[in-house]
């Protein structure tokens, strides 16, 4: 199984990755599709219609995700290991708000 960079825009983040978790990816990796955004965020939240998501699912900056598709573009790869760090404070699992599909191993 692999993993899918998307593209943000058109469609609800939970259509989204239910759309790339029945083509097979084990995760999602969603970008804004503004190349130049380097540090709007944007909430991946729930669009109450109850689809189930398996797999874990995040999103980043425009900027990043256009340099790993770029990368991805120059060096004539379909899929790459990628190291995302996460930089959390301590906030006890059960207070931590979280997205339906997400699967954190704290």
């Amino acid at each position: 199984s692999s993993g899918i960079n998307a593209e943000y825009g058109e469609c609800s983040f939970v259509e989204k990755v239910s759309v790339c978790e029945r083509a097979g990816a084990s995760g999602v990796i969603i970008y804004d599709n503004a190349p130049d955004n380097r540090s709007n965020l944007v909430a991946m939240v729930d669009d109450d219609k109850g689809t189930p998501i398996n797999i874990p699912s995040l999103f980043i900056i425009g900027l990043d995700g256009f340099h790993i598709r770029r990368a991805l573009e120059r060096n004539s790869l379909e899929s790459a290991i990628i190291n995302v760090p996460i930089n959390m404070t301590y906030v006890p699992e059960h207070q931590i708000k979280k997205p339906p599909w997400a699967k954190l191993n704290l």
